[in-house]
Order: structure tokens, then C-alpha cells, then sequence
């Protein structure tokens, strides 16, 4: 490691010196053109101020800069006054000249650095700020989840209550009352679950910092069992597949992928009516997996499109959310780390919800 420093700083060093020299032989070669037109060579010494200032402004510090001025001095002798190539001169003004030169060289070096310096002090404090800004983001945030999280739970929570103590406490409840309030509890019961698992995924993202670990999945075992975990929701909607004949193993951590394909199938069977449809397209480009899942309910209002995997949006009265608003957000969270993209989008009679996976199976 500490070799490793070392060489870094050594290649450092010599980059600076590079563009040094590189800023003296292109000023002193643009001189030369001057002087092939006889251009009076008090003009040159502009060029070498502005070799200078780039020399403050691209390299570390002030150094490189300063050992411009005084090369840039001992360049304009040597190669512009007589007698050339020497560093002796006839003119005693040049004296004054040179010495202008090396001043204003070190001059414009050293506010230049001092700017530099006063930039990324700024800099510094403006991202120290920014980070204080996302911090207090970030807890407001949570405070405003874990409000939500416990205003959607409480109301499933009310009703498995008031149904089991309903059915502890009257035992003369007909089959047919019984069997409702049995299957209220178990949707309320199987909406919390997912609630659950949807924060549980929510964690899991945010510790490792979006990253996943994904294996070759098999297609054919993957949307079933995503279909499964919101079958008891389906009720009379028929789901539609369009699947690859061929076997199709696909890159994914494949909990996290069921539970991506739940969510948008729950907000599908959420806003379709009970005898609609619901069809799940996928397929490979070569490139990625492409997964489509469709419902023919009610469209989505352009405004709200923009802001559907937003976690909490507030939006129209048929914006399409899921799980306590977590759904679709846990998605996108989901379908990022795995390197893909999530869209929602409307046709004519749809409403569409695309995905896509890369196919190589190097983790993100």
C-alpha cells in the first residue's frame, strides 16, 4: 500500500513537471511563429504570462507555476534578445523587463493558488452543507415512513383483531359469516406480510449500499411463484403468460425479483375490476430480460406517471401505489441495484409496468 502511494505521488509529480515544460515549449514555439512574421518580440511576454496562469491554474500548487516565471524569464533572453542564445543582453531595459516578468509571473502563481484554495475550501463547505441537507432529508424521511408504516398497519391490525374476538367470543356465527371473517383476517394477515417484507427489502438495499448478490435463475420457476404470493387477491381476473419456450435463466436475486413481481402484480390486481386482466410478457433482447407485466383497469394520470415509484407520492385517486406506498418504490430500489431500469407507462387501454434485468451475471 505504501508503495503504491509512493509511485502514485512520483507519477503526480512528474504530470506537473510534463505540463510544465509542455506550457514553456508551447509558448516559446508560438514565439518562434511570431518572430517569423517579425512581430515585435515585447509582445512574446504575453504569451508567457498566459503559459503561467495555466501553469497556476492545472498543476498542484504554486511551485510549478513560480519555476515557470523564472524558465519563462531565462527562455525570452536566451531565444529573443541580442544576442541570441546567450543569456548576456545589449539593452539595459531588458532588466526591467525581466524583472516585471518574474514578478507578475509570481504574482499571478500566488493568487491563483490562493484562489484555488479559496475554491475548494467552498467547495468543501458547500458539500458539508449538502450532506447535512440529505441527513436531515434523509430523517425527516423516516420519521414521515414510520408515521405512514403505522397508520397502514393499524387498520389491517383493527380487523384481524375485531374479527378473532368476534369468532372467540360468538360461537353461534353461521359457516358462511364464519368463512368471510376468516378470509378478511387472512388478507389483512397475507397485506402485512408483504408490508413487511417490503421493509425488510427496504433494509437490506440501504445496509449494502444497493448492491445484490445474483445467480442464474430460472424463468419458469420465478414468476409462479410470484404469481402465488398474491393468488389469495386474484379472485375472478384471469392472468395472461407469454413466456419464452426455451429455458431462460436469468441473472437475479431471485427472493428480491418474486417480490418486485408481487408488488406490481398487487397494484394490477388492486386497480383492475374483479373479471379483468392481467398478462405477464417476458423475453430476452440479448442484452437484458425484459419483463412486462400489463392490466387493462384504469389508466394513470399523466401528471402522476412522473412520480409513481416514489415512496408516499400523493397524487390522483387512481394512482397506482401498493403495500402502504412502499411497493413500487421498493421496485425500483430493487430492479437499480440489479443494474436495470423500472417504467410505467399508459396505452390505449393498459396500463403498463416494464422492467429489465442484464443478462450477465456479474453483481452490480
Amino acid at each position: 500500500m505504501e508503495n503504491s502511494r509512493k509511485q502514485l505521488s512520483i507519477k503526480q509529480i512528474l504530470l506537473q513537471i510534463l505540463i510544465t515544460l509542455g506550457l514553456f515549449i508551447a509558448c516559446t514555439g508560438i514565439c518562434y511563429l511570431l518572430d517569423f512574421f517579425q512581430i515585435d518580440n515585447r509582445n512574446y511576454l504575453i504569451l508567457y504570462i498566459l503559459g503561467i496562469l495555466l501553469a497556476a491554474v492545472f498543476t498542484r500548487g504554486y511551485v510549478y507555476s513560480l519555476c515557470l516565471s523564472a524558465l519563462s524569464v531565462f527562455g525570452y533572453n536566451f531565444f529573443f534578445t541580442v544576442p541570441r542564445y546567450t543569456f548576456h543582453f545589449y539593452d539595459r531595459s531588458y532588466l526591467v523587463t525581466f524583472l516585471l516578468m518574474l514578478v507578475t509571473g509570481i504574482g499571478i502563481s500566488t493568487i491563483t493558488y490562493q484562489l484555488k484554495r479559496k475554491m475548494e475550501q467552498i467547495n468543501a463547505l458547500n458539500m458539508e452543507k449538502a450532506k447535512i441537507k440529505s441527513e436531515a432529508e434523509k430523517e425527516q424521511m423516516k420519521a414521515m415512513l414510520l408515521r405512514s408504516i403505522s397508520h397502514d398497519l393499524r387498520t389491517p391490525l383493527t380487523t384481524m383483531k375485531n374479527g378473532a374476538e368476534v369468532l372467540l367470543c360468538d360461537d353461534g356465527i353461521e359457516k358462511e359469516d364464519r368463512r368471510e371473517i376468516l378470509s378478511s383476517i387472512i388478507d389483512k394477515a397475507n397485506w402485512t406480510i408483504r408490508l413487511v417484507e417490503n421493509l425488510l427489502s427496504l433494509s437490506r438495499i440501504d445496509s449494502e449500499h444497493l448492491t445484490v448478490k445474483k445467480q442464474a435463475e430460472a424463468l419458469e420457476e420465478i414468476v409462479p411463484q410470484a404469481v402465488r404470493t398474491v393468488y389469495g387477491a386474484l379472485g375472478h381476473r384471469t392472468i395472461h403468460y407469454d413466456m419464452p419456450a426455451d429455458l431462460m435463466l436469468v441473472p437475479m436475486d431471485a427472493t428480491l425479483i418474486i417480490q418486485t413481481i408481487s408488488n406490481i402484480l398487487g397494484n394490477a390486481i388492486k386497480h383492475t375490476s374483479d373479471d379483468g386482466n392481467i398478462t405477464i410478457k417476458v423475453w430476452n433482447t440479448g442484452k437484458s430480460a425484459v419483463f412486462r407485466i400489463s392490466n387493462d383497469g384504469e389508466l394513470i394520470r399523466k401528471e402522476d406517471l412522473p412520480h409513481l415509484f416514489e415512496a408516499y407520492y400523493k397524487g390522483g385517486d387512481n394512482v397506482q401505489d401498493n403495500i402502504g406506498g412502499l411497493g413500487l418504490s421498493i421496485c425500483k430500489l430493487i430492479v437499480t441495484a440489479h443494474g436495470g431500469e423500472i417504467t410505467a407507462r399508459n396505452s390505449e387501454r393498459e396500463v403498463i409496468f416494464e422492467f429489465t434485468l442484464p443478462m450477465e451475471e456479474s453483481n452490480v
